[in-house]
């Protein structure tokens, strides 16, 4: 069987790999988990070393898992988390752990940046100045670990990283390099002025190419490792967000990748970049498209929460079905699902969970429903503001545990406003990189039809209208307590 093709993904704690054919259909999987150091408050970290092992091993795994051959693998795609810092010397060795999105080292360097860049940031990049990105951990390390960035010669993300030990090339692809705030979306590269701005080496930011681009073969150093033979095309890949929404059909504009586990993603397909200082805006891995929207910190974490505090004896269907007896609404209670801060649109890191409406009659059932109609009203605050500056959306297609609930689903629906697809759930990323690796060959004609087309099978929501004004209260009620609340979220994080 030839003509195969190979992805990989490299998450926040997962490593991913999937062999496809050529129509999309998976033959192979196989995954592993690795560690993040945590080595002071606020601080997280990775060794690239454990993500290039753990690479091999789950590659190793697919192709002694099927009906594969390694000599079938006709190309390779991979994507990875965004942001991770990952510093590499004249060697190509690298100089200290990565420094990762979870990260919040940064913040003073992002406070001069909003004093000095923010309107520039967001025109060119889309985005508000934040801890989590790569360029504000740059200027730390060169207030903090100067010896370090001086010996420098490259900074690259995980993706950047794993493309380097494959091919040993120094590029980023167009998708992943758009998160850091250095980047031009209308150019689709580097902006010297930005980084010149933020005081950083030009050397640092490396090649940009396409995503469906190759940028090399696999070397043969790391085939051998890998067990595959020396000479593969490795194509530039993705950024795991973009590759998980190709993977799933989200490929035209007005739809939208709804991504839920323990946190959340929501982020909609636009034909054109169009910026929101409170969301966030990048390229999508197919050309001439960026996505728009932002992430939830708890999302099923909410709803895991939520249990704990019930004493741990419902199972997560009990809870759904627990929830499902209280009327929509839970009887004027609502939830804000700020439990460890939250990203989008607030971007608040000192936020936190709240319940208001109690009342002696306040129930279990309403308290379960409430916090997870707090979640879909999370959701549906992106989608709505991403929506107002850009492209209207026209479905979201959602992936993740949450989804096998259908009245979680329902509410998400009836709170946004928009239609939902649960879909099937498929391999996600990993699949999304294969196939940028057979169009990168040619292999595939039309990515995006065919992205579409071996989605899987829907389950669709329809905003109910019996519900439409409940919830368009509740929701106006929902987005006006944070404005009120901030302060005090503030002064709370002060209190030892």
């Amino acid at each position: 069987m030839t003509g195969l093709l190979l992805g990989i993904d490299i998450g926040t704690s997962n490593i991913k790999a999937v062999v496809t054919t050529a129509q999309a259909q998976p033959l192979a999987e196989a995954h592993t988990s690795y560690a993040t150091q945590f080595p002071q408050p606020g601080r997280a970290e990775q060794n690239p070393a454990d993500w290039w092992a753990g690479t091999v091993q789950v590659v190793r795994q697919a192709l002694a898992a099927g009906p594969v051959r390694p000599q079938d693998i006709a190309a390779i795609g991979v994507s990875g988390q965004g942001c991770a810092v990952t510093l590499l010397d004249a060697a190509g060795q690298v100089i200290r752990p990565a420094i990762i999105w979870m990260d919040a080292r940064s913040e003073p360097e992002c406070e001069r940046l909003r004093r000095c860049c923010a309107a520039a940031i967001l025109a060119r990049n889309g985005k508000a100045p934040a801890p989590y990105n790569a360029d504000p951990v740059l200027m730390w390390l060169q207030t903090h670990e100067p010896q370090a960035l001086a010996r420098a010669q490259v900074s690259l993300t995980t993706t950047g990283y794993l493309n380097y030990r494959l091919t040993g090339e120094a590029v980023l692809n167009v998708s992943d390099a758009s998160i850091l705030f250095a980047f031009d979306l209308a150019q689709e590269d580097w902006s010297d002025e930005l980084i010149a701005a933020f005081g950083l080496p030009r050397h640092l930011y490396p090649p940009v190419a396409p995503c469906q681009q190759v940028i090399g073969t696999l070397q043969p150093a790391a085939a051998a490792e890998l067990g595959l033979p020396a000479g593969i095309p490795v194509v530039a890949g993705g950024e795991d967000t973009s590759s998980a929404g190709l993977a799933i059909g989200v490929v035209y504009p007005g739809q939208a990748l709804l991504s839920l586990g323990t946190a959340g993603t929501l982020y909609v397909v636009q034909a054109a970049p169009h910026v929101s200082p409170r969301l966030l805006a990048f390229a999508h891995v197919l050309a001439g498209r960026a996505l728009l929207g932002g992430s939830l910190v708890a999302v099923g974490g909410a709803l895991a929460w939520c249990r704990q505090i019930l004493g741990e004896t419902l199972s997560y269907e009990a809870l759904s079905a627990l929830a499902a007896t209280a009327e929509p609404g839970a009887g004027g209670l609502l939830f804000l699902p700020y439990l460890s801060g939250e990203l989008q649109p607030i971007n608040d890191g000192h936020a936190r969970g709240v319940f208001v409406g109690l009342s002696m009659s306040t129930t279990r059932a309403q308290m379960v429903r409430a916090v997870m109609e707090g979640t879909a009203f999370a959701i549906a605050h992106n989608a709505r503001l991403a929506a107002a500056v850009g492209t209207p959306i026209t479905e979201m297609r959602a992936v993740g545990g949450p989804t096998r609930s259908p009245l979680w689903c329902q509410m998400i629906a009836d709170a946004s406003g928009y239609p939902v697809s649960a879909l099937a759930e498929n391999v996600g990323a990993p699949l999304g990189n294969a196939l940028l690796a057979g169009a990168g060959i040619g292999l595939i004609e039309d990515v995006a039809a065919l992205a579409g087309a071996r989605s899987g099978t829907a389950v669709l929501y329809e905003p109910r209208a019996a519900y439409r004004e409940r919830y368009e209260r509740l929701f106006d009620i929902y987005t006006g307590l944070y404005p009120q609340l901030a302060a005090s979220f503030a002064a709370l994080s002060q209190v030892p």
